[in-house]
């Protein structure tokens, strides 16, 4: 588990130093203050188009060998190598195509580590397990965050956080054994695309939405909104200060929902508290405020990764296609990697600004909630 969670830690490191430091200062530094959000739109964009692929991909190919360590190992060769043409990426093309690499290379160990958990973990364990697989997701998006502001926003902030993503999931590959996989078709609950796996698919697609449109601007929002000094950094401390929260929260969380059995109620608070912090950050954009928002954030993301996954798992349908359908699953963490940029660029330049934005954050939060009825298979 320690290994399982060093790697997490790594992936989310991978996407999370280049999506909170690296990729705005570089938009910044090709397309100029004026252009700098249509750019970060464009590259994202295509990169999660691209995740959104490649997950579904991995997982069918994982599915298909029966293991797991094949694609974690060479799916991180693959993001490695994107991120290192990222460093000297000096056109929107050569950083488009970098990031398309990092998207499609992370998802590998992604997808991998996501259906071992199937693999390996008791549904009577999962909120906990599950819980440890957000956290280090939180813990990876403080490293990445923190390797780009300590190392720099140029070349060799993309060269630290390639380093730093193998180094952190070699261990994995050393202590991880396959194991083969056995049917469990007489637990099947509902199949995609209907009924109780689609209910959960949506509301995990709504609120990684919300976390998407919190985080894409946060650059940009600190500094031409809040108007702070050194931007960068205080990115670095409004995401320790959500992260510190959420992973409190999500671990928890997890305990927690094993020990009362209970799933819903944590997804219901977790929607509650992102509307309730989004809000604060539309209406109050003051450094006090948004440091209590980001407590508000961070405590809502931790309730719901808390559960995240033992929701997933406990609404697939087969266990011969645990993978495949979870990386069906990751699509609603990947796809809004794809819309919250371009959702959020018209409207911060040109339908309201900021305060539309993070309103509009949570009112989507507060769907997520009202679907929630809907996910009749948990208690």
């Amino acid at each position: 588990m320690t290994a399982y969670a060093l790697a997490m830690i790594g992936i989310a490191a991978g996407w999370f130093g280049p999506i909170q430091i690296l990729l705005p200062e570089q938009a910044a530094r090709l397309a100029g203050d004026d252009g700098k959000e249509a750019l970060l739109a464009l590259v994202t964009a295509w990169g999660a188009a691209a995740s959104m692929v490649a997950n579904p991909l991995w997982g069918i190919l994982s599915d298909r060998l029966r293991a797991r360590r094949p694609i974690f190992l060479a799916g991180t060769v693959t993001g490695v190598a994107g991120l290192l043409v990222l460093s000297g990426a000096d056109t929107t093309g050569t950083m488009a195509t970098g990031w398309i690499l990092v998207q499609v290379g992370l998802n590998g160990p992604l997808a991998a580590l996501a259906a071992m958990i199937g693999d390996r973990v008791p549904e009577n364990q999962r909120g906990t397990v599950g819980a440890l697989f957000g956290v280090a997701q939180i813990v990876g998006v403080v490293l990445g965050t923190a390797i780009a502001v300590a190392v720099g926003a140029g070349s060799w902030g993309y060269v630290a956080v390639a380093i730093a993503v193998p180094a952190l999931g070699g261990a994995l590959l050393l202590v991880y054994r396959d194991v083969p996989v056995v049917s469990a078709r007489e637990r099947i609950h509902w199949a995609w695309p209907g009924g109780q796996f689609a209910w959960a698919w949506l509301i995990r697609f709504l609120l990684n939405l919300v976390n998407a449109l919190v985080l894409v601007y946060l650059l940009y929002y600190l500094s031409d909104r809040v108007r702070v000094g050194d931007a960068a950094t205080w990115v670095l401390i409004v995401t320790v200060v959500n992260v510190l929260f959420a992973g409190i929260a999500g671990f928890a969380g997890g305990v927690l929902s094993d020990r009362w059995e209970r799933r819903k109620v944590f997804v219901a608070a977790g929607a509650v508290l992102l509307a309730l912090g989004t809000a604060l950050m539309a209406l109050v954009p003051v450094v006090p405020v948004v440091i209590g928002a980001s407590v508000l954030v961070g405590v809502g993301w931790g309730a719901y990764i808390a559960v995240d996954m033992a929701v997933m798992t406990h609404v697939l349908p087969d266990a011969e296609t645990r993978a495949t359908m979870l990386g069906v699953a990751n699509v609603a963490g990947t796809l809004p990697q794809l819309l919250a940029p371009v959702l959020a660029a018209p409207i911060v330049t040109g339908l309201g600004g900021y305060p539309t934005l993070y309103l509009l954050t949570a009112a989507i939060a507060l769907v997520a909630l009202a679907l929630l009825p809907r996910l009749r298979a948990l208690r």
